[in-house]
Order: structure tokens, then sequence, then C-alpha cells
């Protein structure tokens, strides 16, 4: 009875209704409750903010991706070996660059997606009522920001790029158009940096932790003036050193074809002056006491925000964002992580000793214990045999009760069978946990990676440093080395190794110019910079151009000794370490890897586009 008259009540409300419709057709005009129209976004400041907040997700997880950009480098090797083979060994091409195309940082489409997003909210917010407020212009500040940054990710990559302002419409006749000159595009991000950092003076009060501030657009001015005034950029240096650039069908897109170079060092020392000459950022944990102080200082650097961050990206964990799994990533696979970008033998070779001469494996001491005695970064950054690291899990704790890396290869005393036998370690390939996961380099990432977290079931929360005050000093002392300025250059030089725990630098000319390249790479890695940098100082054939290298580690029992259950212990063991080469990948340089091919599809939509040179 109670469904009859429930079917009844239904029937005359629909009766009801449709006698209304009869009457008044107001019906058809009415909004949908959950959309917001065009006009209603920009008459709405919350709405505003969330469309503000879209152009933002451009900047993805940074680098902190499943495949991350230092795979494509000498710092580290993707394990898995989909979406970053063809870059190490540089058989990328128009067809074939899956990371350029689908897993990097510098996709050609999305960053044009989101341009267009900026191009849209500049169209739109004159007629907005809170557009010359302070509200307004923190909003406009930041999408100068992110239109620049996102226009210096295509130019770091591919060169120069169609220069796209406008917001292209159905009515519109010709959707085609030229790439830009290097020197138009960079123009082009430094107007858009400045917009960005006058709009965001003193607007740090009313900017949300995670947005665009006014240091974050004046050290991306920075950045792109650094890369402007080198090497890669000046046409006829890069056309000399590799050759394949001349081929390029109109110069300018690649660079400067003339001019002062002096003048682009001073205009790049200047913008990272300006950054310093705010007073808001320093070099954190400055003044370390011991080289363990260093290290532990340099470890927690990247874990939370300091003195120097300048411009991150933060993670929620209850907003399961992925970059909020890098532990899992690139942890150790004897912890149920997956250990995805592995540092290699070539990275940890770039390691200082502690007082500051180079390693070399043809030095006895150092051939016997490369673990010892090395640049305090070192053992903050890099999981080796036998460091300490976190708890093993309740499954694994048992096999290693020691919490330490087990990269190699051990003998231990089977006591059923009265025999010594080889035992391969926990994050090997051929350990018994997860072996498919294993390093092949026999390294683990360390930097960015919380030990407080179990990676296997949680996400942690440490941010990505799009920017931090270290690399605005190391753009400082570069542009002051190709001025002459040598003191200037080893001052700030000295002030970053000594935050390190390491020795003053006293080098001049070339050997000045190869320190400082060396203390990037090690003081910056793993945060995209070596990518672009070897790039820009036309260093990648004797930087990434090597072999793909790792370590095979072996101990021995002493004469004995016994021991059932394993852990590095100098005293029971004999270790020998040996550099492998690998082939997993066979990484080699080819000329044509300066800047990135673009995509045959885009060639195909834009007959006015030029491609690149060697592809």
């Amino acid at each position: 009875m109670k469904q009859l008259l429930k079917k009844i009540y239904i029937g005359i409300g629909m009766a009801g209704a449709l006698t209304v419709a009869a009457c008044n057709t107001d019906f058809l005009n009415t909004k949908p409750l959950g959309e917001a129209t065009k006009d209603d976004v920009w008459q709405d400041q919350a709405l505003a903010e969330a469309f503000v907040n879209e152009i933002y997700n451009g900047l993805s997880s940074g680098g902190f991706l499943e495949t991350m950009l230092s795979s494509a480098t000498d710092e580290t090797m993707f394990t898995h070996n989909y979406g970053m083979k063809n870059m190490g060994e540089a058989t990328i091409s128009p067809t074939d660059a899956e990371y350029v195309n689908n897993r990097g940082t510098f996709q050609w489409d999305d960053m044009y997606k989101r341009i267009r997003a900026c191009n849209v909210f500049f169209q739109s917010i004159g007629n907005a009522p809170f557009n010359r407020t302070a509200v307004g212009d923190r909003m406009r500040g930041e999408v100068y920001f992110l239109r620049a940054y996102f226009y210096h990710q295509l130019v770091r990559a591919y060169g120069g790029v169609p220069l796209i302002d406008t917001v292209y419409t159905l009515s519109d006749k010709d959707y085609t158009i030229a790439r830009n000159s290097f020197s138009d595009c960079v123009e082009h991000i430094v107007r858009d940096c400045d917009s960005a950092a006058t709009l965001l003076q003193g607007k740090e009060n009313i900017t949300v932790k995670g947005r665009a501030t006014e240091g974050g657009a004046l050290a991306l001015k920075s950045r792109i003036l650094i890369y402007a005034a080198s090497d890669l950029y000046d046409f006829p240096t890069a056309s000399t050193k590799a050759p394949v650039i001349a081929t390029v069908a109109t110069h300018e897109v690649l660079g400067y074809t003339s001019g002062d170079r002096a003048a682009r060092w001073r205009r790049a020392k200047a913008a990272a002056l300006a950054v310093m000459n705010l007073n808001r950022y320093t070099l954190a944990f400055a003044t370390p006491a011991t080289p363990e102080e260093a290290s532990t200082n340099y470890q927690k650097m990247f874990l939370a925000d300091n003195s120097e961050s300048i411009f991150s990206r933060y993670f929620v964990n209850a907003k399961s964002e992925a970059g909020g799994q890098i532990g899992l990533y690139n942890g150790l696979n004897g912890y149920h992580n997956w250990s995805g970008n592995t540092p290699t033998q070539l990275l940890i070779d770039d390691y200082e000793m502690a007082d500051g001469t180079p390693f070399n494996w043809s030095n006895p001491m150092h051939k016997a214990k490369p673990y010892l005695n090395r640049d305090p970064r070192f053992y903050a950054s890099i999981l080796y045999d036998g460091a300490n690291w976190r708890q093993r899990p309740s499954d694994v704790a048992a096999k290693d009760p020691a919490n330490q890396a087990q990269t190699g290869i051990y003998e231990v005393w089977d006591a059923e069978h009265s025999q010594t036998i080889n035992a391969p370690g926990l994050d090997t390939r051929q350990g018994p946990v997860e072996n498919w996961n294993g390093s092949f380099t026999g390294y683990y990432m360390k930097k960015f990676i919380d030990p407080a977290i179990d990676a296997q079931y949680f996400r942690q929360e440490v941010p990505y440093p799009f920017f931090r005050y270290t690399e605005v000093l190391f753009n400082y002392a570069e542009a002051c080395m190709k001025l002459g300025e040598e003191d200037e250059t080893r001052k700030y030089l000295n002030q970053i190794r000594t935050r390190a725990g390491m020795p003053a630098i006293t080098e001049s000319g070339a050997a000045l110019e190869a320190r400082l390249q060396r203390e990037k790479e090690i003081e910056m890695v793993f945060e995209e910079q070596r990518f672009f940098d070897v790039r820009r100082w036309m260093v990648a054939p004797a930087t990434v151009g090597r072999a793909l290298r790792g370590i095979n580690v072996v101990g021995k029992l002493k004469p004995n000794v016994k021991v059932t259950l394993y852990r590095h212990d100098e005293n029971s063991y004999d270790y020998t370490y040996t550099p492998v080469t690998l082939v997993n990948e066979n990484r080699i340089w080819l000329d044509k890897m300066y800047f990135m091919p673009l995509q045959r599809d885009e060639m195909n939509r834009n007959n006015k586009l030029v491609q690149n040179p060697g592809y």
C-alpha cells in the first residue's frame, strides 16, 4: 500500500510540474547549480582564485615524478626501462620521445594549455570588480609568474618557441605561427618576471603558501638570464662546438646570432644580485661545527622549508598527491619500495674527498674504502652499501636488525650444512624481498626522502624546491667568473662549501670554472638542474655522454669467522668494491640532444614550425 501511495504522489507532483511548465518557460533559462558561466568567474573573486589555482596544476609535482629528469643525466639511472632509455641512448626522435612527450616537465602541448589559461586570465580580468585591488594585483602577479615559468620550460628544452599572448577562437582563420627568436622569448619571460615581481611586492601577507612571490619571480628571471648568457645560446659559439646546430633552418631560434656576451653576463649578474638584495633569504645552516653536523643539516634542508626556500611545491597527504610518493618511487626494494631512479657510479665518483681532493679509484686507500671520508653531502644524499637507514618493515625486520642498506653479495655461515654460502643483500636484484625492483647501480637516493615515513604505505609532505637561494648564489658566482671577477666567484662558492663542511677552493681560470660546475652538480643533485646545465655549458659529451656505471660489492668472511645473519661489519668481513660498466643502457651523446625534438604531430599541425637540428 505504501508503494502505491508513493507512486500516486510522484505522479501528482509530475503533473503539477508539467502544468506550471506549460504556463511559464522561465525554467529554460535556469543556470545549472553545479556550474559557473565564463562571465560568473570574473565577477566572483573566489571563482577567479579557483581558475588561477588550476593554472598552478601545470607545475605538476615539480621534480618529484616517478621518472625523474636526473635519469636523463649522469646522476641516476631509471630502473624500470620505460619512458627514459631513449634519452640516455640519444635515440629520441619527433615520433619516439616518450619522456619529452608524455612524462617530462616540459611537454609542449601541456605547457601551451597552461599558457592559454594564463592568456584567458589576462583577457578576462580587466572587467573584474576586484581587478585593481591588492588581491587582484596578487593574482595578476602570480599569473605573470606562471606564464613566464611555462615559457621558460619550453625555451630551455626547445630554444625559441612561438610566443602566443592572445586567446585563439573558432573564428580565427589561421592557427599556424612561426617560432620566435630565442632572444624574443628571453625578453618575453623577463618582462613577465618583472611584471610579476612588481605586482607581488609587499603581498606576502595575502599570499598563500606555495604561490608565487616577488622572490620567486626574480629567481626565475635570474635563471633565464644565466641561461641566455651561456655558450649554448650564443649561436656562433654553439655551432662551432656542435656543428649540427648550424644546420637549423633559422639560426635565431636557437640563440643570439650577434651581440655583446659580456653585457649578457652583466645582466645575469644584476638579476641574481636583485634577489640577494631582497635580504629575505639566507643560506640555511650556514656554519656547521663539524662534517657530521654539515651532513645532518644538508639532509634536513630538503625535508622542510628553511631560510633559503624561495618557491616550492608543497604536498598534502589528504589529497593523495603523487609528489608525496618520492620515497616509494626511489626507496630500497628491501623496504618494498620501487628503486626507480638510482644514483650512478659516475655521480658517486664526482663527490670529493672530505679534504677537497678528487676521489680516485687508482688510489689504493680510496679503492679499499670508497665511502670513507667523503664530502658530507654524500652521506646526506646517497644510500650506499652499509649505510644506516630506517627500520625495516615487519616482514623483513628479522633479516636485518641493523637497518642498513645491503647492495652487495656477502658470505654467511650455513650452520645446517656447515658451510659458507653467498647471500645476496636484501636491496639487490637477487635479494629475497622484491628482487625485480632492485637497483642495477648499487645505490639509492637519500636526499628528499623522509626517514620517518614508511613509504610502502604512507606519503610524505616534503616540498619540492623549484627555486632556492643557493641556485641564485651559483648564478651570481658564475656571472662574476665570466666577467673576470674571480675573487667574488670564490667568495660565494666558498660560502656554499662552508655550509657543506668542505674546505675553500683557491683555483683560477679554467680550473675555477671546472670547480664551479662540479660544485653545482653535487650541491643541487636531483633538483633538475644537471640536465640543463650540461647543455648550456656544452660539456655534455664528457658528462652525460659517459658509459653508465655501477658498483659490485662483495663481502668475504675473515678467517675463522662464522656469521649466520649478515650486517655490515669491518671486523668480520673483508670488502671489495669493483666499479662496473652496466649494459642496461648504451649511453652515448649525440649533439642533436642539446635541444629536444618538436613532435611530429605539432609539425603537422603547424607548417610554419622549424624542426630542431639533427631530427
